[in-house]
C-alpha cells in the first residue's frame, strides 16, 4: 500500500518517547507473534502482552494493535517529526501511539504525495 504516516510532537523529547515506546512495541510484537495463540481470535490476550501494555501506559490498545508492530515498516526521526513507512493498511497500532502521546498525525499515500507533503506530478516529481 505504501502509506506514510507521520507524527508530529510539540517536542524533541515526545518525539523520542514515541520512538522509544515503538521499540519496545516492536519488541512485543515480535515475542508475541511466535505463540501460536496469539493468531487465534478466539483466544484472549496473553497476560504478559496485558502486562506490558499496562506498564507502558497503554491501556487503550489491544492485540492488533500491537501486531502492526510485527510487520514491515520503518520508523524515522528528525526533530520533533516521525515519519513511520510501511506497505501494510493496518496502522491503527501506529495511529494510537502517536495520538495517546499527544502528536498529530498525517496519512499519506506514497503513490500519490512525496514524502514533503507535496503532490507527486505526473513528471515524478
Amino acid at each position: 500500500m505504501d502509506l506514510l504516516l507521520i507524527g508530529t510532537f510539540i517536542t524533541v523529547a515526545d518525539a523520542e518517547a514515541a520512538i522509544e515506546r515503538m521499540e519496545e512495541l516492536k519488541t512485543l510484537a515480535d515475542l508475541a507473534w511466535s505463540d501460536s495463540d496469539w493468531r487465534n481470535q478466539n483466544e484472549r490476550m496473553p497476560r504478559t502482552l496485558t502486562d506490558e501494555l499496562a506498564r507502558l501506559g497503554l491501556y487503550d490498545m489491544g492485540r492488533a494493535d500491537v501486531d502492526n508492530y510485527a510487520f514491515d515498516h520503518s520508523v524515522e526521526r528528525s526533530g520533533a517529526t516521525v515519519r513511520i513507512r510501511t506497505e501494510e493498511s493496518e496502522i491503527q497500532g501506529f495511529v494510537k501511539l502517536v495520538l495517546h502521546l499527544g502528536g498529530r498525525v498525517e496519512v499519506l499515500s506514497g503513490h500519490h504525495w512525496n514524502d514533503d507533503g507535496t503532490p507527486k506530478t505526473a513528471t515524478g516529481g
